[in-house]
């Protein structure tokens, strides 16, 4: 546990629940007001896929879980779910594209498994102070994703209007660059 988080800040699920006062004074400074809204889908932990990431990275941290291992939870979780093959997130566009249109199931899919990457980066920042560079990597990895394919493919599919997800992206950016990495103590 990075020294700045001790002890870890964990949601009063009977009282206080998703709030500032329930998180770390770093993540509170730089989360946006809208973040706290567990009704909000543009909310890290605003939809079932980000509440439940950060639900498990809580018990991961209660349980004795540390800053280092908190990426393996999350890469069992998203396998447990299995929503989405793992090649895709290293795929191309054009390959992205393809599996999107093979079922109308797949973009469910992939809208959970990035929002499951945003909401562990978050929370590993909310409860502990910090983001470990692999939850960066993976938080970032999914806001290219929503802002290069996603976006283009749903107005193409779905006629939504294009840059819908900038003001999430934008916060959701600012939120990752402010949070320091563990600490190697």
């Amino acid at each position: 546990m990075n020294p700045q988080a001790t002890p870890p800040y964990f949601d009063d699920l009977d009282g206080e629940g998703l709030s500032p006062k329930t998180s770390h004074p770093a993540y509170t400074r730089a989360a946006p007001g809208w973040f706290w809204d567990e009704g909000d889908p543009r909310a890290p932990f605003g939809g079932d896929d980000g509440n439940d990431t950060l639900r498990n990275l809580e018990e991961y941290y209660r349980e004795g879980g540390d800053d280092e291992h908190a990426p393996g939870l999350v890469a069992s979780m998203l396998a447990d779910w299995g929503y989405v093959p793992e090649h895709i997130w290293e795929s191309g566009q054009g390959e992205i594209v393809e599996w999107l249109d093979a079922d109308a199931m797949h973009i469910r899919y992939l809208h959970g498994e990035a929002d499951a990457f945003v909401a562990a980066a978050c929370a590993q920042f909310k409860i502990a102070g910090c983001i470990h560079p692999a939850l960066h990597f993976w938080a970032e990895r999914a806001t290219m994703l929503l802002e290069h394919v996603l976006d283009e493919w749903e107005q193409r599919a779905f006629q939504a209007s294009a840059g819908r997800y900038a003001e999430r992206l934008s916060a959701i950016r600012a939120v990752l660059a402010a949070a320091p990495e563990p600490s190697q103590d």
